[in-house]
């Protein structure tokens, strides 16, 4: 029998369980994922539950006292990510709190739930609730109360068997759908691999990042708490403190790894994991077999999502671009990046990218503005993500095909460094077929292309490359200002992908002369492609 693949089909005999417990698979499951028993809870919410409660308001959940208690424990549990969160505010979905609660006859107990919890005790309430709502838009929202909010959190483990059944039930519902999505089944294919920092190691880390200025990617500066309270820093909701960011990391990790969720319309169905909620500089200390994991991202994506979205006209932008363009600082230009396209349209007018866009893709601005006004200004984002996950789905699916997979983390995706240059090659080359003309990062930088030419001040040299260099060509016909169709074109002409950068001039040679004839049907060599190669070759 092989124990790696028919562990499912054993019996349950006594040999059986010792194979199951000495079996590797199991192994690696049993360290992806928490226990279905065990919760974190807000402290004192279990002991206040037991003794302030009235018994026969608990009687109406369960008869019995101690299932009752644990019920709302489940309840409260749905809550304790908003630790961590700016927005305290949670939308619940109603019919998992059904599945969470219901007793054995199917009867909905959540609402009495939440009424027990909002009435409290003499000690105060447990939980808020925003009623305000709209059917089949978005779910009823609920947030700790502050005294439940400073205490912290603890873990909790289920006693009754009927509500780890429950548990168990919706667990294997996530981790099914999970299987069923190329991009989540890729990540639990990747989690047995990943090696974790320290809490320790993290936090002599980030002392080192905060002491060196280390900043977010929202800007914030990295600080080390040391105790303090946040107003002790007059501008401390611009700062990002290290003990904080470790509190987060060991919530989504101490117990095992989240099953990754597929988000809804509004988010495009992206795709959330312990990962992906990490803070930035933590997610960089994971290592594969003691070695660091390579990132490749994106340049300035959705800004040129939003071109291809909005028929805008500039191609391969890039937040440098934009900043050269602007005279504003780079770093400003990548923070309002991140939000710019999801603001009402209002507070699109006071970003100091509005003047940008408005010289540039003013036509763009105006179809921008009229699809916020006629869907609501979240619509833009939403296209936005779905195209991204559409790109990053044909992308994680491809690799799966030759066996690589790789941690998501929206826009980016962080491999093994032996596996960088495919990984790269395979989005370079798919994101094109969606006609979004942007590529990864080459060593945290890229030359600007795009299709109006920059003032000669401001102009940025093309990376330059000696005749017997091998190039990629997905990379390199873009920045000779080829689009999408044309690149494809040329690479099935030429039959490969990666040519030397003498074959390509000779290539680009042969079809300069060919298009003097009238039955050419190449692809067009402008002057302006001329001199993007001729200023490419290294002499």
């Amino acid at each position: 029998m092989n124990i790696k693949t028919d562990y499912l089909s054993l019996t349950g005999d006594t040999e059986d369980i010792q194979i199951l417990q000495n079996d590797y698979n199991l192994a690696e499951l049993a360290l992806q994922f928490p226990n279905v028993n065990s919760l974190l809870i807000p402290k004192k919410s279990e002991y206040n539950l037991r003794k302030y409660v009235p018994k026969d308001m608990l009687r109406a959940i369960d008869s019995d006292v101690n299932v009752a208690v644990e019920k709302c424990l489940v309840f409260l549990s749905n809550l304790c990510s908003t630790y961590y969160t700016d927005d305290k505010w949670k939308s619940l979905n109603a019919t998992i709190l059904h599945q969470q609660t219901k007793s054995k006859d199917n009867t909905y107990i959540y609402t009495r739930i939440i009424d027990i919890l909002k009435h409290g005790t003499s000690k105060g309430a447990f939980i808020e609730v925003n009623d305000s709502y709209l059917e089949r838009e978005y779910c009823k929202k609920y947030r700790l109360t502050d005294m439940y909010l400073k205490a912290g959190l603890e873990e909790y483990i289920i006693k009754d068997s009927r509500i780890v059944l429950n548990q168990n039930r919706l667990f294997y519902e996530q981790l099914h759908e999970a299987m069923e999505h190329p991009i989540s089944s890729n990540l639990i294919k990747m989690y047995p691999k990943i090696e974790l920092p320290t809490s320790e190691e993290l936090l002599a880390i980030g002392k080192r990042l905060a002491k060196d200025g280390h900043r977010t990617k929202k800007g914030k500066i990295l600080t080390v708490r040391n105790g303090h309270i946040n107003s002790y820093w007059k501008n401390s909701e611009n700062r990002s403190f290290v003990e904080d960011n470790i509190e987060l990391f060991e919530f989504l990790t101490n117990r095992g790894f989240m099953i990754p969720s597929v988000g809804d319309e509004k988010s495009g169905g992206r795709v959330v994991d312990s990962f992906t909620l990490m803070p930035a500089w933590i997610r960089e200390q994971i290592t594969v077999d003691g070695a660091k994991l390579a990132e490749c991202d994106y340049t300035a994506l959705h800004p040129n999502i939003a071109i291809k979205l909005y028929d805008g006209k500039l191609n391969y932008l890039t937040h440098q671009n934009v900043a050269e363009r602007t005279c504003i600082d780079v770093k400003s230009i990548k923070i309002e990046h991140l939000s710019f396209f999801n603001k009402q349209w209002l507070a699109m007018l006071k970003s100091p990218l509005f003047a940008f866009y408005s010289k540039h893709e003013p036509d763009m601005l105006s179809r921008i503005y009229n699809d916020k006004k006629e869907h609501g200004h979240k619509v833009t984002s939403a296209k936005m993500f779905r195209v991204e996950v559409a790109i990053m789905t044909d992308v994680i699916q491809h690799l799966s095909t030759i066996g690589i997979n790789v941690l998501y983390v929206y826009d980016a995706l962080l491999c093994e460094e032996k596996d960088k240059t495919i990984v790269v090659e395979a989005m370079n080359r798919i994101i094109l077929k969606y006609g979004v003309y942007t590529c990864v990062k080459v060593d945290g930088a890229l030359p600007i292309v795009s299709t109006e030419p920059l003032l000669e001040p401001q102009a940025v040299a093309l990376p330059k490359f000696a005749l017997d260099d091998v190039v990629n060509l997905y990379d390199v016909l873009p920045m000779l200002s080829y689009d999408a169709d044309d690149t494809m074109t040329i690479i099935y002409d030429i039959d490969n992908s990666s040519i030397t950068m003498n074959e390509l001039v000779q290539y680009i040679a042969k079809q300069a002369r060919e298009q003097k004839y009238n039955d050419y049907n190449g692809v067009e060599v402008t002057q302006k492609i001329v001199a993007n190669l001729r200023s490419m070759v290294k002499y």
